[in-house]
């Protein structure tokens, strides 16, 4: 977990969403371009999205600044939240400028690369327990959002790419 390996998965992802989206605008790919859920599905994505917010951006925030001065703790935090912050701007603007249908392409791609990095950051805070207050409390924060994005996987997985598959 660097910045090396982290812009280029950044820099990787971009340029596949552009080329999905275009496959996609173009017609090559079976993939319609806006997303179609019924009302119970946009209810249940709304519920989500709220669940995502609090577990999966609010509660690792304060994660890494109660946990600033240790620098395994904002290692891990850092580019975990660097790169969740970089999907949100992309799904922003593709969602506005092409097909609304790309977030679940690129969802699906950063929850993937997100439990990557949460694996990481287990075996990292496991490595360098030492050095941090609560090496546990860490890990049990590591845990519960791998698990909560396993689950958001699931989600686009199932509701997602169903949605949007032609």
């Amino acid at each position: 977990m660097n910045w090396k390996i982290t812009l280029s998965f950044v820099l990787a992802v971009t340029l596949l969403t552009i080329f999905v989206g275009w496959l996609t605008m173009t017609g090559v790919l079976p993939i319609q371009q806006n997303i179609q859920y019924s009302n119970t599905e946009r209810n249940f994505i709304r519920v989500w999205l709220g669940l995502a917010i609090a577990l999966g951006l609010i509660l690792p925030t304060i994660a890494w600044l109660g946990w600033f001065k240790n620098p395994q703790a904002r290692k891990v935090l850092g580019f975990y939240l660097f790169v969740l912050l970089v999907q949100i701007l992309t799904e922003q603007v593709s969602s506005s400028t092409g097909a609304p249908s790309l977030v679940v392409t690129i969802g699906t791609v950063y929850t993937v690369f997100r439990l990557w990095q949460l694996w990481q950051g287990q075996k990292l805070i496991h490595k360098t327990a030492v050095n941090l207050s609560s090496p546990k409390l860490m890990s049990s924060l590591l845990w519960l959002l791998g698990l909560f994005w396993c689950s958001n996987l699931f989600m686009l997985l199932t509701l997602g790419w169903s949605s949007i598959l032609n």
